[in-house]
């Protein structure tokens, strides 16, 4: 599971580019618009497995768990921290240093550098392993790759048409081709 522990300071794509995109000059839906960006944000982060917008973010992790673990999201510029979720209640933090952290490779991992016997994945107290990131392409809309913030415009566009109700249509196809190379896909 991913959450953010805080919000991104801006979206991908602003107010006045989604009005400009959907042909609007008038002020009445803007706060429909500002809705339907951070939703299409949202989505285009689901589908690919990224960060748009940097911000803190955490991942968190169930047994089994493995020996080396994936972090399914990029770009991860740092890891801040990672924190154990023992089964009495107790959380227990990980020194760091004491971890192989590859933040290089897609996706991205981190294991134990020497095997002890009581390494994370070996221990039977352990809830949930939560790893703190820093993720996202930059801080502005123009540091985001143009073919994720085209994509986010024609859901924007989509989801503004079809705003009356009814079930969310299918990704369209202009969509699913300007994401293609973001994603991760598994084989």
């Amino acid at each position: 599971m991913i959450t953010d522990i805080t919000p991104p300071a801006t979206e991908p794509v602003s107010l006045e580019g989604a009005k400009l995109f959907l042909r609007l000059d008038h002020d009445e839906e803007d706060d429909l618009i500002v809705d339907l960006i951070q939703q299409a944000r949202e989505r285009i982060e689901s589908l690919c497995g990224r960060s748009l917008i940097r911000r803190a973010r955490r991942m968190t992790f169930t047994p089994p768990l493995k020996r080396t673990l994936y972090l399914k999201m990029a770009p991860i510029e740092t890891v801040t921290s990672i924190t154990l979720h023992l089964e009495d209640g107790i959380d227990e933090s990980l020194d760091l240093s004491s971890l192989a952290i590859n933040l290089r490779a897609t996706p991205a991992s981190l294991k134990a550098k020497t095997l002890k016997l009581f390494d994370f994945h070996n221990r039977s107290d352990v809830q949930a392993i939560s790893v703190d990131v820093i993720a996202g392409y930059g801080d502005s809309p123009e540091d985001i790759p143009m073919p994720l913030r085209q994509a986010m415009l024609l859901l924007i566009g989509q989801a503004y048409e079809t705003r009356s109700g009814g079930e969310l249509p299918a990704i369209p196809m202009m969509v699913d081709a300007l994401i293609m190379p973001y994603r991760s896909l598994k084989l």
